[in-house]
């Protein structure tokens, strides 16, 4: 039985899922449970990773700034300076947002990678990157409590449609940044990107103001109703067409809500792309197989970035079909269970813990699983920081082979569900995934537990 309320922070694919009362168990287990959705992975290709031949630009910071355009904000910066820089020359411009994760070196994005290789094979102008981090509230960055996460300001800079970050990038960041680097000035040499609400971001800044970035790049867009974006279809058919230039990528599997359209992500860059389109927007569009996920996007960012700048001066390569060949970019499909034996015998018995993050908002889960004659039993402790522990008796345990399953309840606002995990057991822990149905649609994410080691 749940004793408290406390909250479950679930990465960006699953949503942030608030646990709740005891009553979730009183209808009894659930029934018919599922497997998890086909998930599909787009790996990066050579112009995304090192390369041997390639010289080597450098990654500068992170640096704190405090905004007072978007006053008590604290934020982290990085900016990559090519090997090819040249003060005497002005150079091109890349902003993109959620710095960390653009940044991270394990990660799926790998901007300055790719802008080191396509300048050595200069087909894009020499670029200076900057990635910056959304907003934390107050005067101080926890940098190490938000890692990769998203600080406490993100929607509230990311999602809404006024020209508040605009005017931020505009007259606060890059005239910091250009006290040290000869930055072009010319809308036509300067690139804003983001994923998912970095996405609506970077577009936002270029529809505000168009004189000061003409290129978005535009993966996972959030032009949903977080903050009213699902309105920028009908304001692209009502305005005047503004000189903007957009590459835009999506997923057919990127979070849906067929109960509330405005929410859905794919239909809404689906309609985003309909509406630039019939105003005669200068647009690329590739729509593939994944869900809200940076894999894609980060797949496509070298021939993204090639198609943004195909007719700046002395590129090579812009006669290639970039668009054609982004659209040919195919997924691997993901084994859901490797090493998964039904006809295995194990002992699950023990303590297993996890994490989710969310932001600088960490939750922990300590699952104890015990023996009581032939049935499985276990509860499952959760900690959110700063909050009491909440304890919950795990439903429907279940083992076959060396696959566990059980349930735990979850609630999101005024919604009750479960949410089942399934995962195969080995020596070290739980490896599998983590499965909700919101808004009529599966949203399941990947989802490792350790073992604790027997004392």
């Amino acid at each position: 039985m749940l004793t408290r309320r406390s909250v479950l922070v679930a990465p960006l694919i699953v949503v942030i899922l608030l646990f709740t009362s005891s009553s979730a168990f009183a209808q009894g287990p659930v029934s018919g449970r599922r497997e998890p959705q086909p998930q599909v992975r787009y790996p990066l290709g050579p112009d995304s990773l090192p390369q041997g031949n390639v010289p080597k630009g450098k990654l500068e910071g992170p640096f704190l700034f405090h905004s007072k355009v978007l006053a008590d904000t604290v934020r982290q910066y990085w900016v990559f300076v090519p090997a090819q820089y040249d003060a005497r020359q002005a150079a091109n411009v890349l902003v993109f947002q959620d710095g960390a994760r653009a940044t991270n070196p394990k990660g799926v994005i790998q901007a300055p990678t790719v802008l080191e290789n396509l300048i050595a094979k200069r087909q894009i102008p020499v670029t200076v990157g900057i990635f910056v981090s959304p907003g934390q509230r107050g005067s101080e960055y926890p940098a190490e409590q938000i890692g990769f996460g998203n600080p406490d300001n993100r929607d509230r800079e990311y999602d809404v449609l006024d020209d508040g970050y605009a005017r931020f990038v505009i007259d606060e960041l890059l005239p910091e940044v250009g006290k040290k680097l000869n930055l072009t000035d010319d809308p036509a040499g300067r690139a804003i990107g983001g994923s998912s609400s970095g996405a609506i971001c970077a577009f936002t800044v270029a529809w505000h103001r168009p004189d000061q970035f003409r290129n978005v790049v535009s993966m996972i867009g959030s032009y949903t109703n977080i903050h009213g974006g699902h309105v920028y279809p009908d304001l692209v058919r009502q305005a005047d067409k503004k000189p903007i230039r957009i590459f835009l990528q999506d997923g057919v599997n990127d979070n849906r809500s067929p109960g509330n359209l405005d929410r859905d992500w794919y239909l809404q860059n689906q309609k985003m792309v309909a509406a630039l389109s019939e105003k005669g927007y200068d647009l690329a569009h590739v729509f593939g197989e994944g869900g809200h996920s940076d894999d894609h996007g980060g797949a496509l960012l070298p021939l993204m970035l090639r198609w943004i700048w195909r007719d700046a001066p002395g590129v090579e390569g812009a006669s290639e079909d970039l668009v054609a060949a982004a659209a040919a970019v195919k997924p691997e499909a993901i084994e859901l269970f490797p090493g998964f034996d039904p006809a295995a015998k194990v002992d699950p018995t023990g303590v297993y813990t996890w994490e989710n993050r969310g932001g600088n908002r960490a939750t922990t889960f300590k699952l104890t699983l015990r023996r009581e004659g032939e049935e499985l039993k276990g509860t499952c402790e959760i900690t959110r920081e700063d909050e009491p522990a909440a304890t919950a008796e795990i439903g429907s345990p279940t083992l076959t082979g060396n696959k566990l399953i059980f349930d735990l309840p979850t609630r999101f606002r005024d919604r009750e569900f479960l949410t089942t995990y399934q995962g195969v057991v080995d020596a070290d822990g739980l490896r599998g995934w983590r499965l909700t149905d919101f808004n009529g649609q599966p949203r399941d994410s990947s989802w490792t537990a350790q073992r604790a080691k027997a004392q």
